[in-house]
């Protein structure tokens, strides 16, 4: 078998539908890519079960999150930030506790999630987005790529008035998560423009895990969450 790339979107700690994704889509471990696309941590229970796996995967990109970056401030200071509490935080402290893995043993995966990546295909993968054309290179705040949402709006419109904004110039194509397709009341990945959006809402009580071939743009799908964790 070919080795082949995935991208998958926004887990927040959801172990059984990771594993639904991985199995669903036959990934094989020490050959495939995985490209996260960011927000590994957070809301549901299983947090450091789902570092433990990622860990494993011998071809793996990892991409930072808004809630990924909190893990790590948390996991590297001891900070309980109140707004990371309130969106999720406390099961990500939790499911290390119950499990008893210490933080620490995962601060380097934290530590070597990349902001963004690039392929030799001129895409690229980003968790929130940018707001340059060139790339969030050029973004004069780096964290932009953990928050935007701008980007996906852009695209959206331009979707809707069937012209592609300049925003989306630089690249062939775009991967990002953060913003839950649920907005829109889908299940599924959507494309707008070049653009496709893979945080299917895992976070969620009625949303799935997402996860795609890079290159034939087939994907897979786990259960809802609310089926998953009852």
């Amino acid at each position: 078998m070919m080795k082949r790339t995935f991208v998958m979107g926004d887990i927040h700690g959801n172990l059984r539908a990771f594993d639904q994704c991985m199995e669903r889509c036959q990934f094989d471990a020490d050959r495939d890519i995985l490209i996260q696309l960011g927000d590994v941590s957070d809301r549901q229970p299983e947090t450091a079960m789902v570092v433990e796996r990622l860990l494993k995967i011998k071809n793996m990109i990892a991409i930072r999150g808004n809630h990924d970056e909190w893990t790590s401030k948390w996991i590297s200071s001891g900070k309980k930030d109140s707004s990371w509490l309130s969106n999720g935080g406390q099961e990500t402290i939790d499911s290390y506790h119950e499990l008893n893995i210490d933080p620490l043993s995962h601060q380097g995966f934290f530590d070597n999630q990349v902001l963004y990546h690039t392929d030799a295909k001129n895409r690229i993968f980003v968790h929130g987005g940018f707001t340059q054309s060139k790339g969030p290179n050029y973004d004069l705040i780096k964290t932009q790529c953990l928050w935007d949402r701008s980007l996906w709006n852009d695209a959206m419109i331009g979707e809707r008035l069937k012209g592609k904004p300049h925003i989306l110039s630089g690249y062939d194509e775009i991967f990002i998560g953060h913003t839950p397709t649920l907005t829109w009341s889908i299940t599924e990945p959507m494309k707008a423009c070049n653009v496709w959006n893979l945080d299917t809402g895992a976070g969620h009580p009625t949303g799935r895990l997402s996860i795609m071939d890079v290159d034939t743009k087939e994907y897979w799908q786990s259960d809802l969450t609310n089926e998953l964790y009852v």
